[in-house]
């Protein structure tokens, strides 16, 4: 039997009971207790917090009052996973198979936010289907956990100790793999310190590049030549000293939530391969140059690719979810896997053109690009 669930909420228990007719007439704590196989003395501790129901017991509950599992979970309980599983009714064993990983990598996800290290970028969009939530949900759950959070505050704290370097002029600000602060950093990614370099030199990079614009819009402020344009380069200026004061925490977030939701080195190949074929697609049986079946398939469960069907050929087909991924992160996903081509990107412009376009699944006839 698992654990009680800390977040029940006892006077919602007792609301329910109390205000919500079963088979036409209200229960007492006694019948509540014949109908669910367990005493009096039970229920009446659930409905003081002073007992705690597991996941199947509150699944119980649920269906004997007809309300969702919800509604007996304290709010802060459901902003979690662990409160979206008890919410479903289900332990962490059946949690982690049917997520389909081990109950080590799903207690590590519940505890720590920590997804399994090998995962094919499905192990996400598993959970909402389990949950019977959306992706955004799971997202949020991840990066707002505690332990996820303070990762973040620190990595934050680490970047912002690095960023210090782009500061001193005529000198390159990079950092190395045997540098102490990228092998912390590193940790905290859970990413190899190679990896963590390029990642952390391009995030250096792009501070430095508002450092520059930042100094070149004080040069304008004080040449310019009309009071309008001395206003406009103020303006721009204030504005980066704002982006330039949150550029830690920033990139502590963007990195935290990219490598998160990163597909592997195989899935990137084919989305860029699909990226650049654009609505014309590769017939499927092409497709094993770039990934296996098991990763076009990751990809058509985290709605980047689908499968159409064009007279007797099939074709793999990225979604304008799928486009819009690789124009927004391409840069980033050059310095995890810099040895996959840049994607030309010229395709996405012409799905852009073409909104109503519907990809539809393999057997079903599907409308031709124009």
């Amino acid at each position: 039997m698992a654990r009680g669930t800390a977040n029940f909420d006892g006077d919602a228990l007792r609301m329910a009971r109390l205000t919500r007719p079963v088979d036409g007439r209200l229960l007492s704590a006694e019948a509540v207790a014949k109908l669910l196989g367990t005493s009096k003395s039970r229920i009446l501790a659930y409905e003081n917090n002073v007992s705690k129901p597991d996941p199947k017991r509150i699944a119980q509950l649920s269906d004997l009052f007809n309300i969702p599992a919800r509604e007996l979970r304290t709010k802060r309980a459901l902003a979690d996973i662990h409160g979206l599983r008890c919410q479903s009714g289900l332990t962490i064993a059946e949690a982690a198979a049917l997520v389909g990983i081990s109950r080590s990598s799903y207690t590590n996800i519940e505890r720590q936010a920590l997804l399994p290290v090998r995962d094919d970028g499905t192990v996400r969009m598993n959970l909402a289907r389990v949950f019977g939530v959306s992706p955004a949900v799971i997202d949020r759950a991840l990066l707002r956990h505690p332990a996820a959070e303070a990762r973040q505050t620190e990595l934050a704290e680490q970047l912002r100790v690095v960023f210090q370097r782009a500061h001193q002029e005529h000198t390159p600000a990079v950092i190395d793999t045997e540098d102490v602060l990228l092998q912390h950093i590193a940790s905290l990614l859970q990413r190899p310190a190679r990896v963590a370099c390029r990642l952390v030199n391009a995030e250096l990079d792009a501070y430095r590049e508002l450092l520059r614009e930042h100094a070149r819009m004080k040069v304008d402020e004080a040449f310019a030549q009309t009071a309008a344009a001395a206003t406009k380069a103020r303006r721009r200026r204030t504005w980066l000293e704002t982006r330039i004061e949150d550029a830690a925490p920033t990139a502590a977030k963007a990195l935290s939530r990219f490598l998160s939701e990163a597909v592997n080195v195989r899935q990137w190949r084919l989305m860029v391969a699909l990226a650049n074929a654009g609505l014309d697609g590769i017939a499927l049986s092409s497709t094993t140059r770039y990934a296996s079946a098991d990763d076009l398939r990751a990809l058509q469960i985290r709605q980047q690719a689908t499968v159409v069907q064009r007279g007797e050929q099939t074709y793999a087909v990225p979604t304008q979810n799928g486009l819009t991924t690789v124009r927004n992160n391409y840069a980033r996903y050059g310095h995890l896997y810099p040895r996959v081509p840049v994607p030309g990107l010229s395709h996405y412009w012409e799905q852009r053109r073409h909104p109503k376009i519907v990809m539809r699944p393999a057997g079903r006839p599907a409308q031709e690009p124009s």
